[in-house]
């Protein structure tokens, strides 16, 4: 029997890469896991019959169900199974993740959801459990928005927590392990978090509205116990720190690395967390540190190769820091995956290029350089929403139409401010350089979707070199195949 049965939705195409540990959910069980409830994660990236294991547990009248969303194909899945939710029980449905909390009137107005969680559920949502148990209010649970008859109640919004070291350790058990993988690498493999939100400004980012620019962390030395005893707990051989910025204080993250060799984790690891303005100011001593705890990738945003578009999104770096720091870190062997994005609102044809060819320099200065591309996205909440609505973006008017807003695929379902033939060639440039370079391999866990690179690869390099884009069979095919099925 479990009080509770959390939902993880699939994700569409990316789901081909593996599934990643769904540490939302962790993060929301762990004070009523300490408390003594039982709780069911469903995961349907993972359980092919996810519609029987959560037929089953609704049979055993849980308190609530719980599901969390991100803005994209997610939604499709998460209204498939509150539907589900609907048609066997009774019980409360309640969503939480990004997009709820940008859209929480629009969410909420779904006839299939009952409840809403804004920002971080760790306490609203054990709050919610508690008094769905005893029969209480829920009009005293801050960050809480509920239907009340034909109304919509919205209590006043919860203050961040500010001291992380106070929140349980996360309940892994309630996963198995063996099933999820950050990279592909041999031995088991574990997402980790240290730290929540950003203080930057990227105007296409939803960490200004989600985390207000408020960045909060456990301490180096908290971090360093709760690592050793997940690796020792579980035998992990590669950690990847999942922060949103791993690296803002720099001398925790020195703290943290000096504890990971001093306590013998014996790890490889890797982050999304590095910006080019914090790796500049990264002294030798630092990166070879990194080096010697283990540090096996970083991704760093790059976003773009163009100097008004860098500008234009708040991004407040410049190419010359990017290529400098770059090379810099050539000298050390752990890969770094630089991420860009194409097709924003005003961009033109050689601004696109620029940070084409901007990429390119980055593999040639760096051999262990990858630079996979991507097309804008106007996420709800951000500042550059408003531009790109602004522009001719034409958004979702409810929450089943933002199932269909696949972040790689919007751009062929809705008006925006690009014409059908550059939406196919920026499709093309981004889909190319996904493939154009072998490095990226090492993110992909599954033996299939490896075998298709290898295949891919020498085609994907030589479009995105040659900026070859007409008639993209090969996108345009993988267009069919992974979407239209959906």
């Amino acid at each position: 029997m479990a009080d509770v049965v959390l939902i993880q939705p699939k994700a569409g195409p990316f789901d081909m890469l593996g599934a990643r540990l769904p540490i939302g959910l962790l993060s929301i069980s762990a004070f009523l896991h300490k408390k003594g409830y039982k709780i069911k994660i469903i995961d349907q990236r993972l359980d092919e019959r996810w519609e029987e294991t959560l037929e089953m547990s609704l049979k055993k009248n849980p308190l609530c169900v719980g599901i969390t969303c991100m803005t994209g194909k997610q939604i499709f899945y998460a209204i498939k199974a509150s539907k589900l939710v609907r048609k066997y029980s009774k019980c409360p449905i309640v969503w939480g993740g990004v997009h709820a909390s940008l859209l929480p009137d629009q969410t909420l107005s779904n006839n299939f959801i009952d409840m809403l969680v804004l920002g971080e559920g760790d306490i609203t949502f054990t709050e919610l459990v508690e008094a769905i148990k005893k029969g209480n209010s829920f009009e005293k649970i801050k960050g809480l928005y509920f239907k009340k008859g034909s109304e919509i109640i919205k209590n006043p919004t919860r203050e961040f927590i500010t001291e992380l070291d106070s929140l349980p350790e996360l309940p892994y058990e309630l996963v198995d392990v063996d099933r999820y993988a950050s990279m592909n690498v041999e031995g088991r493999s574990i997402d980790f978090v240290t730290s929540r939100g950003c203080p930057h400004r990227c105007s296409f980012c939803y960490n200004q509205f989600f985390n207000k620019r408020k960045w909060r962390a456990f301490s180096a030395e908290e971090t360093v116990k709760r690592l050793k005893n997940v690796v020792t707990k579980y035998n992990i051989k590669t950690v990847y720190f999942q922060d949103d910025n791993f690296c803002v204080d720099l001398v925790r993250l020195k703290k943290i690395l000096e504890g990971m060799i001093r306590e013998n984790i014996n790890v490889k690891w890797g982050t999304l967390g590095l910006r080019i303005d914090t790796a500049k100011k990264m002294d030798d001593e630092l990166l070879s540190l990194m080096e010697r705890s283990g540090c096996m990738n970083v991704d760093i945003g790059a976003e773009s190769g163009n100097k008004r578009i860098l500008e234009m999104i708040d991004k407040d770096i410049s190419v010359e820091d990017l290529l400098e720091v770059n090379k810099r870190l050539a000298k050390y062997p752990f890969f770094i995956k630089y991420t860009f994005i194409i097709g924003f609102p005003t961009e033109t044809k050689k601004e696109t290029y620029s940070t084409v060819k901007v990429a390119l320099q980055l593999t040639k200065d760096n051999p262990n350089a990858c630079t996979p591309t991507g097309v804008y996205t106007p996420y709800p909440g951000t500042p550059m929403y408003n531009f790109a609505v602004k522009h001719g973006f034409k958004s979702p008017k409810n929450l089943e139409e933002w199932g269909k807003f696949s972040i790689d695929d919007w751009y062929f379902h809705f008006k925006s401010w690009m014409s059908h033939a550059k939406m196919r060639e920026l499709k093309s440039i981004a889909f190319t350089s996904l493939f154009a370079n072998d490095k990226l391999q090492f993110k992909i866990n599954k033996p299939l979707t490896k075998l298709l690179f290898k295949i891919y690869h020498p085609i994907a390099k030589f479009r995105f070199k040659n900026n070859f884009h007409f008639l993209p069979i090969d996108s345009l095919v993988s267009r069919k195949i992974l979407y239209d099925k959906i």
